[in-house]
């Protein structure tokens, strides 16, 4: 199991042996670690990621590691960036100190003296910048005390008044609409309008005009002119979460709105000027999309002139007791409960769990047991409901034939499912038909939202509600 979270590491080297070494022991000391055996694997990940450290390897296969450092510093210029050298020379050492490196590493020093010096350099790149208190965002909803959410606290503090578009990556649930409100709340536009639109909740029909207005007559249903959200948020902030959503139909239009700074409604040849300050948000790996021609290149770099990656819950387990904490008094407060602490032992098994929902996943985990229990006390069971196998009251690939009478009910299918309440019934039957759905099309949404015959929005919406996360089906 990882220590608790140190930050993103990228070893650039062509031996796969020496990659598998040090990828084992870094990963044990507290880092995600990635591994580029080229300098091409390794622009790709940089681009894709916030790497907060790069360990490059002078002498490449057919290339010298030198040669990477301009990239490296022009386009992330807050990692760390260390030579990987078999034998040290002051030369080459001087060289790659010239060209922008952080410092070099012989290949014979042990991981974890080179875990605690790259600690130090990164200790020293924020802790001397800033040291927020868990208190002054804790106002915000925005909990925890490990050191990667320590380090996010630096780098939000560090943005807070940036007006560059800055784009949030990481899993569904880490609670990055919560990072986006905090921005805007800790910043010069605070007293502004602060508004979030999912790209993939809403019909693509329907969501230019939501981004940036209409005029009367436009089209049918547009009685009257109404303004976009861009417009409304003008002088505020606009959160465009699931932005790897958006139709490419609309990334082109989006594109121009980031580059001129103004907007033009629907049936209007008039651009109208916006001081809007965007923020977006993708659990998706946008450089994948890229690839796979489902969005833009030239707006994903427009996107992430400032990318911030957040942590998942299961790389900062030490805010888990506060999380659980601070769930159960708002819990308490909504349903007029006193429930307690967890006992020790409940606690545990809250922070060992890996929460692949992440903080989404515990506080409906929280809300659940709070809302069974019969007394004062959070129990393992209510808890995990949601994990629990006998309460799967069908095999997903079993067909219902309604020619057979409720006396013959198909293998699978269990008569438990009739003693719930109707409503509770149809939504044990939905959770299990879209997990059926997306298991059968590998996690496709498009496919899934065409045989189940919805919106691809209203497919997103299920996900969210009954907490399932698209990349285990793929």
């Amino acid at each position: 199991m990882m220590n608790d979270y140190k930050g993103r590491l990228l070893i650039v080297d062509d031996d796969e042996q020496t990659c598998a070494f040090w990828k084992l022991a870094l990963s044990e000391a507290g880092f995600i670690v990635d591994v580029a055996h080229n300098l091409d694997e390794m622009k790709e990940i940089v681009l894709r990621y916030t790497i907060d450290v790069v360990l490059l390897d002078m002498n490449l296969k057919n290339e010298n590691g030198l040669d990477g450092i301009p990239f490296l510093v022009s386009r992330t210029p807050y990692s760390k960036v260390f030579m990987l050298t078999a034998h040290a020379s002051i030369e080459t050492a001087v060289s790659a100190l010239q060209d922008g490196a952080t410092g070099y590493i012989t290949k014979d020093t042990d991981p974890g003296v080179i875990a605690e010096m790259i600690c130090k350099h990164l200790q020293t790149q924020s802790r001397d910048v800033i040291d927020p208190t868990v208190e002054e965002f804790a106002q915000f909803g925005f909990i925890g005390k490990s050191k990667a959410f320590q380090d996010l606290c630096i780098r939000l503090k560090q943005l807070k008044d940036v007006d560059s578009t800055i784009l949030l990556l990481g899993e569904s649930g880490t609670g990055k609409e919560v990072i986006a409100r905090v921005l805007h709340k800790i910043s010069n536009r605070a007293s502004e309008r602060f508004e979030a639109i999912n790209c993939a909740a809403i019909p693509e029909n329907l969501l230019e005009s939501e981004l940036f207005g209409h005029k009367r007559g436009a089209f049918t249903d547009a009685k009257v002119d109404r303004k976009g959200i861009f417009e409304l948020c003008s002088k505020g902030t606009l959160l465009l979460d699931e932005i790897g959503d958006m139709p490419l139909s609309l990334q082109a239009k989006l594109l121009r709105v980031l580059q001129e700074k103004v907007v033009v409604p629907i049936g209007s040849s008039l651009p109208v000027k916006i001081d809007t300050r965007v923020i977006a948000a993708t659990h998706r790996d946008l450089v994948e999309e890229i690839e796979s021609g489902r969005f833009r290149e030239d707006l994903y770099y427009r996107l992430s002139v400032v990318p911030l990656y957040v942590p998942p819950l299961r790389h900062r387990k030490e805010d888990i007791p506060l999380l659980v904490e601070s769930f159960i008094a708002e819990f308490n407060t909504r349903f007029g409960r006193s429930i307690n602490k967890p006992a020790e032992s409940v606690m545990k098994r809250l922070v060992a769990y890996d929460w692949p929902g992440n903080i989404r996943e515990l506080r409906n985990a929280i809300e659940r047991a709070v809302v069974l229990t019969q007394d004062d006390h959070l129990r393992i069971e209510d808890l995990f409901h949601h994990l629990h196998s006998s309460h799967r009251v069908a095999e997903p690939n079993v067909p219902v034939d309604p020619n057979k009478g409720a006396n013959q009910l198909p293998s699978g299918i269990s008569r438990e499912l009739f003693k719930l309440p109707l409503t509770e019934a149809k939504q044990v039957f939905e959770k299990i038909y879209l997990e059926t759905q997306l298991s059968e099309t590998h996690g496709n949404i498009s496919e899934t939202s065409k045989r189940a015959g919805r919106y691809r929005a209203d497919i997103y919406r299920l996900l969210e509600r009954y907490d399932l996360q698209i990349d285990s089906f793929r």
